[in-house]
């Protein structure tokens, strides 16, 4: 059943205390004021309330108990973000100590495929199952893949961890945002998420500085031991201190009856149909020629799993993600604000230090220290998004903001940015990370302001997929463009320098060796560098239009009382 104006009975919620008793957290006996959205159409229990006391579940709380509870989710997202600009500092380091460079980039692609194969399926398994101990299970399996990055062997061996240790990364992210929605109103989702964000921003800055430490002093493997601690302490306190409402028909349910409702085929079709389509973006371009017969296999088949995943969902009885959501236009609409949103936010974010690097010999520590403005900008405008729609229950409008100030940060780059930039116009990515936190916030709340309760958890998953999805394509899209258009820059301005070949071919392969070229030699191919980032911008700027028109166009309804 969807979000409704009707008050419901609700049971109390209890936190259990260090002394192992459980405490009910607010008489359920106190009068309380609903909120919701707009009803829709749905079944399910009753649903979404939004009153500062109730949860979303309809169980009363108390807010310190939410803070408690906020507390023991947001570790292991500050855990999770840690580790993955942990691992992009010192991956070349890791691949070289095995003398396998060319597979330096395979650390990074297998934790990202891993994670976008298993985003999909914690939203249904945390139905089934429950939230908290799929929350575990996320713990254990970043666990277990740390411990193998930390102890392997081989290259083979870390790779593989890599790809364990995504599996537990795409739960210990999607299902805190799964568990905000069941427990605070939706006007304060939002609000709650920002704080999510502002993890994830300590995470990812904090991240880098840690992994290069580590590995100066102890070793890179101490880079991944180091998380063990902290993830083992995060597992416990979920099992210690986070108790969450049940759902009746989970508690009635054996083991078995548990395992014969998950969708076995349908979750094989979809993790094949997603592997297949981040590895052809992960791959095209960049590794492997679009046109390639790897490239058109690979469309081939993950196509015809994608046709035969459709005809299966729709004659399950409980499918790993129901198709009937693709043909809601809010969802679909939120979904590709997401995939599109950040294709921008990360074909800028792995622009700018190459631009760095090459106009100004930023060291690689240097050169990430630019991005700081953007992820700054990503903590604010989700606090803002989260006040806004705490304060007035208008989520649509940080949604069409979002592209605007966006195409404002692409234009003072594209206009600003000539090859001398200042301190002062190296923060001009601000807005750029600003409208990714807003419209992360918001568009959240615009996919499950008016989903059935059963659905959240599904859509919610579908959410995050398709943000790493747009990681993908943006990281490959931004990398073609770049390269393509340095390559032609670089043919253009060289055409008339002795050994012309050897010069673009080791400029193309190392951008170190334009520490190595004379003033004049520089000066003549510095343009090619400055253009390339600007068509990068020039493709955000294109990107940001298409994020306009989809903002403009998804459903806004205001969260009333």
């Amino acid at each position: 059943m969807s979000r409704t104006d009707n008050p419901d009975e609700a049971a109390p919620t209890s936190l259990v205390g260090g002394d192992g008793k459980t405490q009910p957290l607010l008489s359920s006996t106190q009068e309380c004021t609903q909120y919701g959205s707009i009803e829709s159409e749905g079944e399910g229990p009753p649903f979404k309330n939004s009153d500062p006391e109730l949860g979303n579940t309809g169980h009363p709380r108390k807010h310190i108990g939410i803070w408690g509870i906020l507390f023991v989710l947001l570790l292991g997202v500050f855990i999770s973000q840690t580790d993955q600009s942990l691992v992009i500092a010192t991956y070349g380091n890791i691949s070289s100590e095995f003398n396998d460079l060319d597979s330096g980039n395979w650390l990074i692609s297998a934790y990202i495929l891993s994670q976008c194969v298993a985003q999909p399926l914690y939203g249904r398994l945390s139905d089934i199952y429950g939230r908290k101990i799929c929350l575990q299970a996320s713990y254990v399996f970043f666990g277990l893949g740390t411990a193998g990055c930390g102890l392997g062997r081989t290259m083979g061996q870390v790779i593989a961890s890599r790809a364990i240790q995504g599996i537990g990364g795409a739960g210990m992210v999607s299902m805190v945002s799964i568990i905000l929605t069941d427990l605070v109103p939706m006007h304060e989702v939002a609000s709650y998420r920002s704080y999510v964000n502002v993890l994830s921003t300590a995470g990812r800055s904090c991240g880098g500085v840690l992994g290069g430490l580590l590995m100066q002093t102890l070793g890179w493997r101490w880079a991944f031991l180091v998380q063990l601690p902290p993830t083992i302490l995060a597992l416990f306190l979920v099992q210690w201190r986070l108790s969450l409402p049940s759902d009746a028909k989970t508690q009635k349910e054996n083991y078995w009856s548990k395992l014969k409702r998950i969708d076995f085929m349908g979750a094989f079709l979809l993790c094949f149909s997603i592997f297949v389509a981040c590895l052809i973006l992960d791959l095209g371009g960049q590794k492997v020629r679009w046109d390639s017969p790897v490239i058109m296999s690979l469309a081939a088949s993950g196509s015809m799993s994608v046709i035969m995943f459709v005809i299966w969902a729709k004659r399950a009885q409980e499918p790993i993600f129901p198709i009937k959501l693709m043909t809601r236009f809010d969802v679909v609409c939120n979904y590709l604000v997401a995939v599109v949103q950040m294709m921008i936010q990360i074909g800028l974010m792995v622009s700018v230090p190459l631009y760095f690097q090459s106009t100004a010999e930023a060291t690689p520590a240097q050169a990430g220290a630019y991005l700081i403005p953007a992820f700054l900008g990503n903590t604010f405008g989700g606090l803002v998004a989260g006040y806004w729609i705490k304060s007035n229950g208008r989520y649509k409008i940080p949604t069409v903001l979002s592209p605007i100030f966006s195409i404002g940060c692409m234009l003072l780059c594209l206009f600003t940015w000539n090859g001398h930039t200042t301190v002062w116009q190296s923060l001009f990515i601000f807005p750029g990370g600003f409208a990714t936190g807003m419209v992360f916030s918001s568009a959240f709340v615009g996919l499950t302001a008016e989903l059935p309760e059963k659905d959240i958890a599904v859509a919610s998953s579908g959410f995050y997929l398709c943000a790493n999805i747009g990681a993908i394509a943006g990281t490959s899209a931004a990398g073609a463009v770049y390269q393509t258009t340095l390559r032609s820059g670089l043919q253009k301005l060289l055409q008339d320098t002795p050994h012309k070949r050897r010069l673009l071919s080791r400029l193309l392969e190392n951008m170190n060796y334009l520490r190595e070229l004379d003033d004049k030699t520089k000066s003549i191919v510095m343009p090619a560098y400055v253009d390339s980032f600007r068509q990068v911008t020039v493709m955000g700027l294109g990107l940001n239009a298409v994020s306009l028109i989809l903002a403009v166009l998804s459903p806004g309804v205001r969260l009333k009382r």
